[in-house]
């Protein structure tokens, strides 16, 4: 727990979520939650200060950590994280932001180390004031000579992800990939039209003074590009009328084109977000049956069911590493596994993600995938279907698993998405792919399988 937060400056609490997010599990977007909430921050200049900060750095931690490493004199892989964090917060603002004049964010950067770990200052003092003596432009790894080292640096991500990228992608598109990762997401929310239409919802948005404009493709989406407080803080989201849901994220419900009176299976749901689409798009008739093995999850997802006034849905904590009970088996029209994956996809929003993934865990992940859908399969009904799907960017999680799937299984058999919404995003094989460089929407992957025995 972060303690004492009262007593410390927005930039002293940056550090210390910073610290959490890179010696722990802890997702940043979690931590900021919980602060926002706990010092009233959420509609406060201090809040968005914070929220700039945090993500900021970890955005940027790559291309903040190559300059620092030649701003010091030591070995800067083995300093002690907390002081790189003071570091990279205050050279993120030096670098990036212009809210404070350079000799306050170095005294500022001094005094959280004063009571981070004192010793520490003079280090911190001289490396900053260091970059203020000389501050560019940098030199950064030959772009022509060294093109993952360069786009590892400049763009900061992983030296292994850019090269496995560089072999997909090519170098073009490697570079404005993780240009986008580096960008702003957009705050994108789904009407729900069990209660709204997507229009309605936009003109009562526009009264409360929110921006907002329909999404490209998601037929249910809205962008909001400005608003007078969060929107999860108004009575639009208390009485159910929408749901923060990423634009790509939202087509996955398209992929699966569900029916009136249907009997889904929701295999991996999570807190729900597309489990309480499905139920839109089925006007709340039939029965979806959302599994998960986190209990809170589902807990989060019966409560957003409730405000959205969906009443089919029904949950159980399975974990589908294991084979299903006789009471699933062949029992469903459609069954959606949307994996546990790397989230590659997603960078943009988790940008942790990109420090904590080691190139031994996508095998991992595509292992797990397998497994999972192999057992989520054996739920599909004759000529019912299966629709699988990752926010990973890596094809090891993806086309790889279709391949095997389809080679284990031979009574699925690979189909071509029905439903016109998705069709700008389905490649030649019939595979959905989205991307954030490509269409501004997190990067999700999407197959549909038809059991055919």
């Amino acid at each position: 727990m972060i303690r004492n937060l009262m007593q410390k400056t927005v930039r002293h609490q940056a550090v210390e979520i910073l610290t959490r997010v890179s010696q722990s599990d802890a997702f940043a977007g979690d931590l900021l939650d919980s602060c926002l909430e706990k010092q009233n921050l959420s509609r406060t200049a201090d809040g968005r200060l914070l929220t700039h900060l945090v993500y900021g750095v970890l955005r940027m931690q790559g291309h903040l950590d190559w300059i620092l490493a030649r701003l010091y004199r030591g070995n800067y892989l083995k300093m002690e994280e907390n002081i790189k964090n003071v570091l990279r917060t205050g050279l993120y603002q030096l670098q990036f932001s212009d809210r404070l004049p350079a000799f306050a964010v170095v005294d500022e950067a001094v005094k959280i180390t004063r009571r981070v770990q004192p010793a520490a200052r003079g280090l911190v003092n001289a490396v900053l004031r260091s970059y203020l003596r000389s501050p560019g432009p940098w030199s950064f790894p030959d772009e022509n000579k060294n093109p993952a080292e360069y786009i590892a640096a400049f763009h900061s991500h992983p030296l292994w992800l850019v090269e496995e990228w560089l072999n997909v992608f090519g170098r073009m598109e490697t570079e404005a990939l993780c240009a986008a990762n580096n960008e702003l997401p957009p705050l994108t929310a789904r009407a729900n039209t069990l209660k709204s239409g997507r229009r309605e919802l936009i003109e009562k948005l526009a009264g409360e003074n929110f921006q907002a404009e329909e999404t490209r493709l998601s037929p249910d989406g809205i962008r909001l590009s400005s608003s007078s407080l969060p929107i999860q803080k108004t009575l639009f989201f208390a009485d159910g009328l929408l749901r923060l849901q990423d634009e790509a994220s939202q087509l996955v419900a398209y992929l699966v084109n569900p029916r009136k009176g249907q009997k889904i299976l929701d295999a991996c749901a999570g807190s729900g977000g597309k489990t309480t689409h499905l139920a839109a798009l089925m006007k709340n008739e039939g029965v979806i049956v959302a599994l998960d093995r986190d209990a809170e999850k589902l807990v989060q997802l019966q409560n957003d069911a409730a405000r959205m006034g969906i009443t089919i849905v029904k949950t159980a904590r399975v974990d589908l590493e294991r084979p299903l009970s006789a009471q699933y088996q062949n029992a469903f029209d459609t069954v959606l596994v949307d994996a546990p994956c790397s989230g590659t996809g997603t960078l943009r929003r988790n940008p942790e993600i990109k420090w904590r993934l080691k190139p031994k865990d996508i095998h991992l992940y595509a292992d797990l995938q397998q497994s999972i859908l192999q057992n989520a399969g054996a739920a599909v009904s004759k000529n019912g279907f299966l629709v699988y799907c990752t926010c990973s960017l890596f094809s090891q999680e993806n086309d790889r698993v279709v391949r095997r799937f389809l080679a284990d299984f031979p009574q699925f058999q690979l189909l071509l998405p029905d439903s016109p919404v998705v069709q700008g995003l389905i490649d030649s094989r019939g595979l959905f792919r989205s991307y954030p460089h490509r269409h501004s929407m997190d990067g999700f992957f999407g197959a549909v399988f038809r059991r055919r025995i």
